[in-house]
């Protein structure tokens, strides 16, 4: 049988919590995993019309931290930014924060990811707002990633930024500089930012030092960050911003490890394949297997789980979901037509059921009949805790019944 996180989870959970202190955010998560598509969360019956076909279906726990949930969010979030993107040239830029400030994000997680969401875009508005680099307002859509693929901490902030940007008149201007800003410049202002950010933190209570901590060693680590370069990467541009935008899809929803990496777990160790870094002659696609004792998997696997509503996906400028953006100046600046009577969604996309997105993705066999390849329909769903209906109902009798519900597969 595939090992699954969930199977990790349902195994070594209880044993792992007995012997360490968690938040209330991760024993939330963890519960979810543990619980998803099984009868905890109760069910639902999918049917052929004609009544050739049955399926329990079981719910998922929507859990932005489930792998088993992430695919159908991830299409979604997708749809909609593929609507909301400019057709222009986009770059691709990583902010990275120093490991060593690691400790101060595990006690300050939403304080310590809003200080570095803040410090980037407002680095990237301040600069490309200057007629040195470009003189517009910029669209910015940026992801907070934790981890790497080892599950360790690793604080970075990706970012999808227009090459190019509307000026004062409303006119669009396109870069001065094909890099779109010098590496060094960007680096060294997010730098002096997010410095000058977390003492602010500091001194209004709004974030705390780790146990062992004092204000004077955390000063002394500033300075001595201050002296080294910080991992700031700039990337050439893409033709538009879809490419980049479906890469960060796969960090949206789902965790930071996927059920296809994990490979076995066997006498309380976990093994699972990760794709090795340039620094020990990985290449992007080499992989190797990290073995690691179940505690210490669960341990890393957890400490990424985000605060409760914690928003991990932010638009900034041109991208901003306010009605300041400017989006729609910008768009029919670059010849795209607004429908200005089209409402705020991102995508009429977002209306379709879960046959509509399965089969769009290739996955018709999931939502069809295998016998006369009719769509399944949902219906009898069942409360949380209690198992399906003894004996599922052919569709045709349920529709008599009044029991018909609409619903997306578990």
């Amino acid at each position: 049988m595939a090992v699954t996180l969930q199977s990790i989870f349902q195994q070594h959970f209880d044993a792992f919590a007995e012997r360490h202190r968690l938040s209330r955010d991760m024993f939330r998560a963890a519960w979810a995993v543990r619980h998803c598509r099984t009868r905890e969360l109760g069910g639902h019956v999918n049917s052929c019309p004609d009544g050739h076909f049955h399926q329990i279906a079981y719910n998922s726990c929507r859990h932005r931290s489930c792998p088993q949930c992430g695919w159908l969010p991830k299409e979604q979030w997708l749809a909609g930014w593929r609507t909301r993107l400019l057709p222009c040239p986009h770059h691709h830029i990583i902010f990275t924060v120093p490991h060593s400030l690691n400790d101060l994000w595990r006690f300050n997680k939403a304080a310590f990811a809003d200080t570095l969401f803040a410090a980037a875009s407002q680095t990237l508005s301040e600069l490309l707002g200057d007629v040195k680099f470009l003189g517009g307002r910029v669209g910015v859509l940026a992801a907070l990633h934790t981890w790497n693929q080892e599950l360790k901490s690793h604080v970075h902030l990706h970012t999808i930024v227009t090459a190019g940007g509307l000026d004062g008149d409303g006119q669009w201007r396109k870069p001065v500089k094909k890099c779109l800003l010098p590496r060094k410049v960007l680096m060294i202002k997010f730098r002096g930012k997010f410095k000058a950010m977390l003492r602010e933190k500091l001194r209004q209570g709004r974030m705390k030092l780790p146990p062992g901590m004092t204000g004077d060693a955390f000063e002394r680590l500033l300075r001595e960050l201050t002296a080294v370069p910080w991992n700031v990467k700039v990337f050439d541009a893409y033709r538009n911003g879809v490419s980049v935008a479906t890469y960060l899809a796969r960090y949206i929803k789902g965790g930071p490890i996927g059920n296809s990496r994990l490979l076995s777990l066997k006498n309380g160790r976990v093994v699972f394949r990760y794709r090795l870094p340039h620094r020990r002659g990985g290449d992007g696609k080499r992989q190797a297997k990290m073995d690691l004792p179940v505690d210490t998997f669960i341990g890393r696997w957890l400490q990424h789980v985000p605060p409760r509503r914690f928003q991990t996906v932010r638009g900034y400028g041109l991208y901003c979901g306010n009605q300041h953006s400017r989006w729609e100046c910008a768009a029919e600046t670059l010849g795209v037509r607004v429908d200005v009577n089209a409402g705020d969604d991102l995508s009429v996309e977002e209306i379709r059921d879960w046959q509509d997105w399965c089969e769009a993705a290739g996955m018709s066999d999931v939502c069809r009949c295998p016998k006369c390849n009719k769509r399944l329909v949902s219906h009898h769903e069942f409360a949380s805790g209690r198992g399906p209906p003894v004996g599922a109902l052919p569709y045709r009798q349920s529709v008599k019944q009044g029991n018909v519900a609409g619903g997306m597969i578990a």
